[in-house]
């Protein structure tokens, strides 16, 4: 028997510690099914396009002045972002350099602290022959790491510098799953235990208008 969620009856708790055969943090909180099949829907997206796939984490927090921004907010800097890794890539093309295609993927949730701070939880999935680390966090310019902090100011509307601590990179925020390995099955149940939580019941703002939980369509 499915059991609901109380706050929205269309949503399904996982009542189970394994999805897919895959370990999940069943035991910390309650889990949605419904977001974990997307999670699972994401990755293997990705996967099929780029069998050797990276994953970063990444946490953005609005500004307690952000007002109704909300989804927008995450949109924008998505749209940011693919539009970066892409003049990136044509940049690299036309002086020379060997380029691997690399569409990006994304899986985030909206939540909200007990200060009543929204913030997301962002997965951003990139092809790894293209793209495979952050670099230095502090960077301005030339990194994934400044891109990304470059397409969450341009979302918020303000400067690379004015974000502060907007922008997060949390500890082992990055992973590469190579299909073709040796390794796979245990990188892939890393990450997916790692982004389970992002399935979590608690701390969504169900009662709002804004969504709670996004990912790549295709």
């Amino acid at each position: 028997m499915n059991v609901r969620l109380t706050q929205n009856p269309n949503l399904i708790i996982q009542d189970q510690p394994y999805f897919k055969g895959l370990p999940i943090q069943h035991n910390n909180w309650q889990l949605v099914s419904n977001y974990l099949e997307a999670i699972h829907r994401t990755l293997e997206q990705a996967l099929s396009e780029h069998p050797r796939t990276c994953g970063i984490r990444v946490d953005l927090r609005l500004p307690l002045e952000s007002g109704s921004l909300g989804s927008p907010a995450i949109s924008k800097f998505i749209d940011s972002l693919k539009s970066q890794i892409q003049a990136d890539l044509q940049r690299k093309s036309k002086g020379g350099a060997r380029v691997h295609p690399c569409t990006l993927r994304f899986v985030w949730v909206k939540e909200r602290n007990k200060a009543l701070k929204d913030h997301y939880h962002v997965l951003l999935l990139l092809n790894k022959d293209a793209y495979h680390r952050l670099g230095d966090f502090a960077a301005q310019e030339g990194n994934m790491a400044a891109r990304i902090k470059k397409a969450w100011a341009s979302a918020l509307g303000c400067g690379q510098t004015d974000i502060g601590g907007l922008v997060h990179f949390p500890k082992n925020p990055v992973y590469c799953v190579d299909a073709n390995s040796g390794s796979f099955e245990r990188e892939y149940q890393e990450l997916f235990y790692r982004v389970s939580y992002f399935a979590k019941a608690e701390t969504k703002n169900y009662g709002s208008h804004s969504r709670a939980f996004g990912c790549s369509r295709s």
